[in-house]
């Protein structure tokens, strides 16, 4: 199986979006004519391979009307990112949007055209990325204070020692670290380099100067087995799904899942908490990976999904293709998981999803929400080279699970929504409020009430906690298949 990454967010406390660097086998599927009189600018033959290569890999291709030649459409546009927005505005309207009210207009919001040069092209592969490496919030209802409350594994963050749950009390030697000056604050962590003052969680001020550079993730947060209420009870955490392997030798993350799993064999877990809060997706080859991992043996070699394809795509793999094969569990743990727990937010996105619908029908799946639901994105990408440094990612397949669930626009609903992640402890601190709602969970059965975000009790259609307010917010990342 080729790897695929899905949705992965780029972790940047800087707002830039990272692009991910996978391409599908392009000689499997022959390129239609590119039409044009033969005089026609460089410019102009990019815009007229954007609308071919869309209506040819969209998954709402049938949408997509028949212009021939391409120029009758695209020089009605400037440049090709014009083009493909009218593309996308062709695509269906869902309007049935009860945790993201703000998300209208056409279903294809996901497909964009990446710009790489000799420089970015290394940027844009999967498991790197580009920033500090972590995400910031002042909490709302007191606006003193600057807490981090990510910090992504390999960065510059992680490097100087920063932790979930320090407090920011300086940067960039101003010292006023309110909401009231979030703009401030923006402008500083868009510099090359960040001065910062933190107190950690036992009280010690450090101060160091972190540098904006690329760094390769190391997406695994921790794992750890709770014995509580006369149970052991597993956890794992990650914040992407990255490589397995990387110049023929396993990665970190690959190594740390293995032995995670062989800690949790020797142990009586039925129980297993899976924290994706920060995780936006990555490599569905990885996410397989750990499903194949936590899936009990009633679902080993049983379906886990299958892809939907536009009728171009469903063509080719009628012929023999196997780019997108059903998708089967093969249990290669001996842990017998029978309840599995995923602490989520808006931002468990994509290959994070699919974890969760995937195990939906083969355990007893509870999902825990600072949200109501997930992101929201059921559809996939592969990279189209139109130029060798302009590719077209066109959303092209769908998810379906083991019992049709797909089409998740709105996210996949939280069994227990809007429960405060509390910045100000650390993953898998039983004192975080998160991981203790799901521990409580398991144990008695019930989360407390005072682990629900204040708003919860009067839950209206429009309701996104405003518990806290993020200095910066982490880009969409997408669904992707090389």
């Amino acid at each position: 199986m080729r790897n695929i990454p899905f949705g992965k967010w780029t972790v940047l406390l800087v707002l830039l979006a990272l692009v991910i660097g996978c391409k599908k086998d392009i000689t499997k599927i022959e390129p239609p004519p590119r039409p044009g009189d033969g005089n026609r600018t460089e410019d102009q033959k990019v815009k007229d391979e954007i609308y071919n290569q869309y209506k040819r890999l969209s998954y709402w291709e049938e949408f997509i009307p028949v212009y021939n030649p391409a120029s009758s459409f695209t020089d009605q546009f400037n440049n090709a990112d014009a083009v493909l927005a009218r593309l996308m505005s062709m695509t269906p309207q869902y309007t049935q949007y009860e945790f993201h009210p703000d998300r209208v207009g056409p279903l294809d919001h996901y497909s964009w055209i990446e710009y790489t040069d000799e420089e970015g092209s290394r940027a844009s592969k999967a498991d790197l990325a580009d920033g500090y490496g972590m995400v910031v919030y002042f909490i709302e209802d007191r606006k003193d204070s600057l807490y981090v409350g990510f910090v992504e594994g390999g960065s510059p963050a992680e490097a100087a020692g920063l932790e979930r749950g320090d407090k920011i009390i300086e940067m960039a030697g101003d010292k006023k670290m309110v909401s009231t000056n979030a703009e401030a604050i923006e402008g500083y962590v868009q510099q090359n380099t960040l001065p910062l003052t933190w107190i950690t969680k036992d009280n010690k001020t450090i101060s160091k100067t972190l540098t904006y550079t690329t760094y390769d993730i190391q997406p695994f947060q921790l794992a750890k087995v709770f014995k509580e209420g006369g149970k052991d009870i597993a956890y794992i955490g990650l914040s992407s799904f990255e490589e397995l392997t990387n110049g023929g030798r396993a990665t970190e993350m690959k190594n740390k899942i293995d032995q995670a799993f062989t800690d949790f064999a020797k142990t009586s877990a039925k129980d297993l908490i899976v924290d994706l809060r920060y995780n936006g997706g990555g490599y569905v080859s990885s996410a397989v990976y750990l499903l194949n991992k936590i899936v009990n043996s009633s679902g080993n070699n049983k379906p886990m999904f299958r892809y939907d394809l536009n009728k171009n795509l469903e063509e080719e793999r009628a012929g023999g293709d196997t780019e997108f094969a059903d998708e089967v569990f093969e249990k290669s743990s001996t842990t017998e998981f029978a309840n599995v727990y995923f602490l989520t937010t808006f931002e468990t996105a994509s290959a994070a999803e699919i974890i969760i619908s995937a195990l939906k029908p083969y355990a007893n799946v509870k999902v825990l929400g600072y949200n109501g639901a997930t992101y929201g994105k059921p559809v996939g990408f592969f990279r189209e080279d139109i130029t060798a440094d302009i590719g077209l990612w066109a959303a092209s397949f769908k998810i379906i699970n083991a019992q049709d669930f797909t089409d998740y626009w709105d996210g996949i609903k939280c069994d227990y929504p809007y429960i405060y992640d509390n910045v100000e402890y650390d993953f898998g601190d039983p004192n975080e409020d998160m991981t203790r709602a799901a521990l409580n969970l398991i144990t008695t059965g019930k989360i407390a009430a005072t682990q629900t975000t204040a708003r919860s009790r009067v839950i209206k259609r429009s309701f996104s906690p405003q518990v806290r307010v993020p200095v910066n917010k982490r880009p969409v990342r997408e669904m992707i298949k090389d």
